[in-house]
């Protein structure tokens, strides 16, 4: 396996039946991958509660934090209604900041999501902050953690389950539609296969590179076979990274 130095990678994969991984029950900080467990608590909270996706919610804009990634600051000038539907998007698609915590403040803080995740049945896997308190405290993104292969498992779970609700499978939907992080998972798969994904990167170091990146999905190939995979890698080398780690990983 390819490692650069001051690189540290976990990655997991599952294949027809067989597994790889390196690191794959070491521990990795999610960043924005952690909008992905959020959401599949979001459709519960909806579910559970008969909330539409439709249901709209009234935004202030100078609740928000101004200088975080946050594309939907641009939408409005002092308060707008979003659909639960949007905010999902916005998290899901484009890694909103505001958009993910507006979710943890009207569905349930980051204790409620970690509950339900490991109630069903996924214990490592560690939900205790907010994108408000990573932002004033970078090294807080270390305590929003999993393994390689509890997420794997998540994932596997997710392929199961899309299609029980409303929400999952508009869930599944943004994430198959997703077009971040091209240079990511999507760089290491056939131009035919599909991959249902959510990528995540970490504060910005010195040298220019992130504390961190990552990517998690599905790989869809046109035989219909899925091989959920996810790579984490702190201090990385370069953005290309997750691609060269996951082409590797999926040839052995």
């Amino acid at each position: 396996m390819v490692d650069a130095q001051n690189e540290e990678i976990g990655a997991y994969v599952r294949k027809g039946g067989t597994e790889s991984g390196i690191n794959a029950t070491s521990r990795f900080p999610m960043y924005s991958v952690m909008k992905f467990p959020q959401a599949l608590y979001v459709a519960d909270f909806l579910t559970r509660n008969n909330i539409d996706l439709n249901t709209e919610v009234i935004v202030r804009k100078d609740e928000l934090l101004q200088d975080t990634w946050s594309p939907m600051l641009k939408t409005f000038e002092d308060q707008r209604k979003f659909t639960y539907s949007e905010l999902l998007a916005l998290s899901l698609q484009q890694s909103d900041n505001n958009a993910c915590d507006i979710l943890f403040e009207r569905c349930g803080g980051p204790g409620a999501v970690e509950k339900y995740i490991q109630n069903i049945g996924f214990k490592d896997i560690h939900i205790q902050k907010t994108e408000k308190q990573m932002h004033a405290n970078p090294a807080l993104s270390n305590e929003n953690w999993c393994t390689p292969q509890a997420m794997v498992e998540l994932l596997d779970w997710f392929f199961v389950h899309h299609n029980e609700n409303e929400s999952l499978r508009y869930i599944w939907k943004l994430m198959k539609e997703c077009q971040t992080g091209g240079d990511r998972l999507p760089a290491a798969i056939p131009d035919s296969a599909k991959i249902v994904h959510k990528t995540g990167t970490g504060y910005p170091l010195p040298s220019g590179l992130p504390s961190g990146i990552c990517d998690v999905g599905i790989i869809i190939l046109d035989n219909g076979q899925q091989f959920p995979i996810a790579v984490f890698i702190t201090a990385p080398s370069s953005q290309s990274r997750i691609s060269d780690v996951a082409t590797q990983l999926l040839e052995q």
